[in-house]
């Protein structure tokens, strides 16, 4: 088959934490002839049209059309050899690299990584998987165009497509979905920290809370939330709190008792205690000074 199409060089996709590593990708078909190799890469065959032999190891096993078959790193292998059999396959050849410092921005990509090796481990336990039928035509096609025409960017794009390819056979072994909810980055684990703040002001929460809710440790939140926002959780936890009972009081007549209770401070001495330290004030002189309920205008704001 002359004027074969295919990726010539190795390229990569960076994500946080980990690398997809794109050594070899082509369409082939029944004229092209491999001969037996092995290398400490992982392979999928995918059938586009036909089916294929495929000697793994001793054995031949046939994979037909729409089928993806997994081979693990550094086991012997090769289509055979059937020119008068017509067929089309993609083949792709990659790895997967976790990085040595991780990146904090972006997705957890340590955890990404993680499932993705966990959803590979039937491959390599068994050497090689045949997956279930997918049609991915229409997304080899574009492949096949890209490094044929070569237009601006088509390296990056085939090597984007060939990643989405690998994602999407992968999803065919591994069809459990991914809950595991623990943190790598200190600013991921950050934000998750303040949503929850956020979300559950009104109720009695701790350091200890929060670590439970998340899954880590308290140790671990409170460095994380430090070095993100240059203070503590509880003191962030508190100025929210303090800058909704402004608002109450600025536009409601509800008892210190009743504001306490709806932002979350276990009694209104607590909320009188911590107005004074934060506000240099008494509850009752701001609410003299701020009442605006007959306007209906809110005199607060927090970011």
């Amino acid at each position: 088959m002359s004027g074969r199409q295919y990726m010539r060089n190795i390229s990569e996709l960076s994500f946080s934490g980990y690398k997809f590593i794109l050594y070899y990708a082509e369409l082939m078909d029944q004229w092209i002839a491999e001969f037996p190799h092995n290398h400490a890469l992982y392979e999928i065959y995918y059938v586009v049209d036909g089916s294929i032999k495929i000697r793994i190891a001793d054995r031949v096993t046939e994979i037909k059309k729409e089928q993806a078959c997994f081979l693990s790193k550094d086991i012997r292998h090769h289509v055979l050899y059937e020119p008068d059999v017509p067929k089309k396959y993609f083949a792709l050849i990659f790895d997967l690299v976790l990085h040595d410092t991780n990146a904090l921005k972006g997705p957890d990509g340590p955890m990404e990584y993680r499932d993705i090796f966990d959803a590979m481990e039937i491959v390599n336990k068994n050497r090689f998987y045949i997956s279930k039928p997918l049609s991915e035509q229409h997304l080899l096609a574009t492949f096949e165009r890209e490094i044929r025409e070569r237009k601006v960017g088509w390296n990056t794009q085939a090597v984007m497509i060939c990643y989405q390819f690998f994602i999407r056979a992968l999803r065919m072994i591994a069809t459990k979905a991914v809950t595991d909810i623990r943190f790598s980055g200190k600013e991921n684990l950050a934000m998750s920290v303040s949503k929850y703040i956020h979300t559950h002001y009104r109720e009695e929460i701790s350091v200890q809370s929060v670590a439970e809710a998340l899954n880590v440790t308290p140790r671990h939140i409170n460095r994380a939330y430090k070095s993100m926002f240059s203070t503590t959780f509880m003191k962030n936890t508190n100025l929210l709190r303090i800058a909704y009972a402004k608002d109450f009081l600025c536009t409601t007549d509800d008892s210190i008792e009743e504001i306490a209770e709806k932002i979350g401070f276990s009694s209104s001495r607590a909320l009188y205690k911590l107005f004074k330290q934060y506000e240099g004030g008494y509850i009752s002189q701001y609410r003299e000074r701020h009442n605006t309920k007959e306007e209906g205008i809110s005199c607060c704001q927090y970011h």
